[in-house]
């Protein structure tokens, strides 16, 4: 039988050995029936990594995390006032000068207003 979607696959059920018994199992321990499997993660899987937090020489790449955090910073502060209902503004400039902002309705005239802006412009 093909599947569907696939140009010429074939699936068989027939193939599918999950061998519940214990008679030929050297590593059961004695518990008749008990399946292999586990939640365990496996001990080859590598998780997440961590990284030393240090100036990245190479441009590309710092442009890749500052892209990549900032997104991340951003979403984090929307999270933020959503679950607590407070008030957020967040201001990141780039190497290159340009800043991005994220604020809540209540503080958008901040950033929209001329005072607003030149009390920004003054803290860079």
């Amino acid at each position: 039988m093909t599947a569907k979607g696939g140009a010429g696959t074939k699936r068989s059920s027939d193939n599918i050995d999950l061998d519940l018994d214990d008679d030929d199992d050297d590593d059961d321990e004695g518990g008749g029936g008990k399946r292999k499997y586990s939640n365990k993660r496996n001990a080859t899987s590598t998780g997440r990594r961590k990284i030393d937090i240090e100036y990245i020489e190479d441009k590309s790449k710092r442009h890749v995390s500052f892209t990549k955090r900032k997104a991340g910073l951003m979403k984090k502060a929307y999270e933020l006032s959503t679950l607590t209902g407070t008030n957020c503004l967040v201001l990141v400039v780039s190497e290159t000068g340009l800043v991005y902002t994220y604020a809540t309705p209540g503080l958008k005239p901040v950033i929209a207003h001329e005072d607003g802006k030149a009390v920004i412009a003054a803290s860079l």
